[in-house]
């Protein structure tokens, strides 16, 4: 149906066909991958892949924000943005965005986006430090890992087979838009990250992983030459056949009685050591 105050199409129906595609999108990995399309929630995260150089094909917003005063004015750049690339934007009820987001308070405005997430380098291309993630499940740690690996210069993120996948809504959120900066790949071979891990130490590199316990204190060790650091899951760690692959551990030491730290937290902790270290040798 069209709304008579506005030229732009107005959806209110679950089974309109944009709906019913953003949908199977949203619960389909194998889909989004191979039709190299996103969906994406928020005006900043959209922006985000917009400078990114992806492409919104279709924009929904709110009809309440599009009519809004004054406190639209950020939808209506992005609508304006949107429709000049080419993109169609329709408006839509608060029920099609509660059926579309993954947020608890939407904020009305949810994008099909098209394009290439930023590629893993090959082995002999990779930039120092990069960052290996083995069976880390949780999208909200993998895309809380992304931004500060973003935020402290990793050369690219890989993740095996057993992690979230890299388009799952809740990666992107928490990302905060890395996740279309950052080089990264979802390996699904077997024994693809011990396979990098070997690789890599034949070419000088230190892969190190992060364990609880029984490590060098992570702010001992050097950390600002070529190294790729390993986190493996809260529940299990790294794999026995990655941890073999590993020159060494490194473990942050805690007070408090704090058995251990959220694997993003950790990460965070020891990429920004290795910030510092490399700083401090430039």
């Amino acid at each position: 149906m069209s709304d008579s105050r506005s030229s732009r199409p107005y959806l209110e129906s679950p089974r309109h066909p944009l709906v019913k595609e953003l949908r199977r999108l949203l619960t389909k990995p194998a889909e989004r991958r191979a039709r190299r399309q996103w969906v994406v929630e928020g005006p900043r995260l959209i922006e985000d892949a917009l400078r990114a150089g992806l492409v919104v094909r279709h924009l929904l917003v709110a009809r309440r924000l599009a009519e809004a005063q004054g406190g639209g004015d950020v939808t209506a750049a992005l609508i304006a943005e949107v429709e000049r690339q080419g993109g169609r934007v329709s408006l839509c009820s608060d029920r099609i965005v509660s059926l579309l987001a993954d947020t608890a308070h939407p904020q009305g405005v949810i994008a099909l986006v098209e394009g290439e997430l930023p590629a893993l380098p090959p082995p002999d291309r990779l930039r120092p430090p990069i960052l290996m993630l083995d069976g880390v499940q949780d999208p909200g740690n993998v895309g809380t890992i992304l931004r500060s690996a973003a935020a402290a210069g990793v050369g690219a993120v890989v993740l095996d087979a057993g992690c979230a996948d890299l388009s799952h809504p809740k990666v992107i959120r928490a990302s905060a838009g890395a996740v279309f900066r950052v080089p990264a790949a979802r390996l699904t071979e077997p024994g693809a990250l011990p396979t990098l891990a070997r690789q890599l130490r034949g070419r000088g590199w230190q892969v190190l992983g992060l364990e609880a316990h029984g490590g060098v204190p992570y702010h001992t060790a050097a950390l600002d030459g070529p190294i790729a650091l390993v986190a493996g899951s809260e529940a299990r760690g790294i794999a026995p056949e990655l941890a073999a692959e590993c020159s060494g551990m490194l473990t942050i030491p805690l007070a408090g009685g704090v058995e251990s730290l959220n694997v993003a937290a950790a990460v965070a902790v020891v990429l920004f050591e290795a910030a510092r270290q490399r700083a401090g040798r430039g």
